[in-house]
């Protein structure tokens, strides 16, 4: 796969371009990407996806948080898929606000040379999502390309969406998101330093800090899987508020690995959300946490056969 930050000066055989934000490289994203990738060979051309930084809800609402995939974690995903080409175009305000007409006359022909445009069930292009299927399908006729519509990937009835996903992880039903990712729900950040209160339970855990555009998913204990420099270990996660502690501090997330020794502080882990074990609520003293982190640590250890 290659990559570009520019819209210029790019020699793309018989471009097959798709436009959107995927974030997430969710199940039904990946089948917009199979469809695009098949048409393309179909048709001799190379398959293009389109793509833009930062996302337009924060540029357009002013928030970068909340996403699925990091610029990262979507650029490796995107690999997987097969694509041929991914155009990051950067998104402000003066993009925002350039119409329909003028984008694809400008970007997708002049400069693209587009052969065809595959358009998803709600897709929209141009300022305010003006250009719909119909629009750009006539524009596309004055201009010489071709116009597809995307047929769409549902889930009990319902299209497959990032927003789905992050309301199912919001509400802790992670058996379902990862239904819909096609893959456990993951997030990776080094391990900072915390106040030590797991290790005096005995307990110690690695207190992870995500990219700040990370989604973290509701408050509650998690089963987790890790990965620490490529070796596995199976866990469990807190993200809250640690109600029980007093002066606990900003939220955090902390894991605790099995089977897991040595110094973590500084390093990247990554963890990969398996289910939800239960809410998060405050108990009347540490001995009281401390009995239910073992009840935790048996079912967790439980379900993985440990």
């Amino acid at each position: 796969m290659q990559t570009s930050n520019s819209i210029e000066n790019l020699n793309i055989s018989k471009p097959v371009v798709t436009i959107g934000s995927f974030d997430g490289v969710h199940r039904g994203h990946r089948e917009v990407l199979r469809q695009l990738t098949d048409y393309a060979r179909q048709t001799g051309g190379s398959s293009v996806v389109i793509t833009f930084w930062p996302h337009p809800a924060a540029v357009l609402g002013g928030k970068q948080t909340g996403l699925l995939s990091t610029p990262d974690e979507k650029l490796q995903l995107m690999t997987e898929t097969g694509i041929d080409w991914l155009l990051t175009l950067p998104f402000t305000r003066e993009f925002a606000q350039m119409e329909y007409d003028v984008f694809v006359t400008e970007c997708l022909v002049k400069k693209l040379q587009i052969s065809t445009l595959l358009i998803g069930y709600d897709n929209k292009v141009g300022r305010n999502g003006r250009g719909r299927f119909a629009e750009v399908e006539a524009l596309a006729e004055k201009l010489g390309f071709e116009v597809r519509q995307l047929e769409v990937l549902a889930a009990d009835t319902q299209p497959i969406s990032s927003t789905a996903i992050r309301n199912l992880l919001s509400e802790g039903r992670v058996i379902e998101a990862n239904q819909l990712l096609g893959r456990p729900y993951g997030l990776s950040g080094k391990v900072v330093s915390g106040n030590h209160i797991g290790t005096k339970l005995g307990f110690p855990t690695a207190n992870i800090q995500p990219d700040e555009c990370k989604f973290v998913p509701g408050n509650g204990s998690y089963a987790i899987r890790a990965n620490i420099d490529g070796t596995e270990y199976a866990g469990m996660l807190n993200i809250g508020n640690r109600p029980t502690i007093a002066d606990a501090g900003q939220p955090t997330i902390e894991a605790h690995l099995f089977n897991f020794s040595g110094d973590i502080y500084g390093r990247t882990i990554e963890v990969f959300f398996v289910d939800k074990i239960r809410d998060e609520r405050q108990f009347a003293n540490l001995d009281e946490l401390r009995a239910q982190l073992e009840t935790d640590c048996q079912t967790v250890k439980g379900w993985f056969g440990i």
